[in-house]
């Protein structure tokens, strides 16, 4: 198969991420592999709808008379075509700015149309997504039987709405001093500030109704409550989920570690606070807008 190069800059970590499945990174953003013309097409489209405000270039072989043919996506030179021969333009310094809006051939605005397509097509898949609740809980351990729930935090996302659930949790005994160090929320703040498991749980249940639910590892989460709610005789949820989890690992399979605080700041995303539910809770919904796939996993689940 015929190697091909593709060059990037200032683009997602999620997608240099990506591109690493197929091509080995030889350089910061510079990445070469064998792959055969259907992957290429793919690997291609892939990356322009996920360059973001980023620029990229691909260059792969081809039976021409110079035997190369290349591509670029967001940059000042555009590649036009001569009679089968790809040339490289490089606008004036008055047109650069309008060089990345209209391109200096048919295909490259034939691109940037199909592009805007695409953008608003994906605009309108938003505004038709189904309500879905991204939620969080702080435990006093990992044991769903013996540990407590010391704090659950959801966001109900619709449109452009949103809505936030946060309830410290009331229990007897007194908080690890390494959960307290770990959390901030210390036996004091359950006692001020605690409301009964049996109170939280019927709230929470009210709250996520029937939409679907969003977490980071989830099921350790889903886990907690379903074994507090059987305990208390109450009716487990059997919400329909997603987890965020495996869709990092699918986007990034070669992170050092996959803790929800590493994640998010390999994403870009500025957190202050973590291992609170709430604030961990939107630490996930920012990350869930980041994840390659997750629109499509949230409408394959409803």
């Amino acid at each position: 198969m015929p190697m091909t190069v593709v060059t990037l800059t200032k683009v997602p970590p999620s997608l240099r991420g990506d591109l690493t499945k197929w091509m080995q990174e030889i350089a910061t953003g510079v990445y070469v592999g064998n792959v055969n013309s259907r992957v290429r097409d793919k690997l291609w489209s892939r990356i322009t709808e996920n360059v973001k405000q980023g620029q990229a270039t691909i260059s792969y072989h081809t039976n021409t008379e110079l035997g190369y043919n290349c591509e670029t996506y967001h940059t000042y030179r555009n590649i036009i075509d001569c009679e089968g021969i790809p040339l490289v333009q490089i606008p004036n310094a008055e047109n650069q700015k309008n060089s990345i809006i209209s391109g200096f051939s048919k295909a490259a605005k034939f691109r940037k149309i199909k592009n805007i397509n695409k953008s608003k097509s994906k605009d309108k898949n938003k505004v038709n997504l189904p309500e879905y609740v991204v939620f969080d809980v702080e435990t006093d351990g990992l044991d769903t039987n013996s540990d407590n729930i010391i704090e659950v935090g959801a966001i109900k996302v619709s449109h452009d709405d949103q809505k936030k659930f946060d309830y410290l949790v009331q229990h007897a005994g007194s908080i690890p001093n390494s959960i307290q160090k770990l959390t901030g929320i210390d036996d004091t703040m359950i006692s001020k500030n605690g409301y009964d498991i049996s109170f939280v749980l019927k709230q929470f249940v009210k709250f996520i109704g029937n939409d679907t639910l969003v977490g980071y590892n989830v099921n350790f989460d889903i886990d907690f409550i379903n074994n507090k709610l059987l305990s208390l005789k109450l009716d487990p949820i059997q919400n329909k989920y997603i987890d965020i989890l495996p869709l990092v690992k699918h986007d990034n399979m070669f992170m050092s570690s996959y803790k929800l605080k590493d994640v998010v700041l390999s994403y870009g995303i500025n957190v202050k606070t973590f291992h609170r539910a709430l604030s961990d809770a939107e630490s996930t919904l920012k990350l869930s807008t980041k994840v390659n796939e997750f629109a499509n996993k949230l409408k394959l689940k409803r």
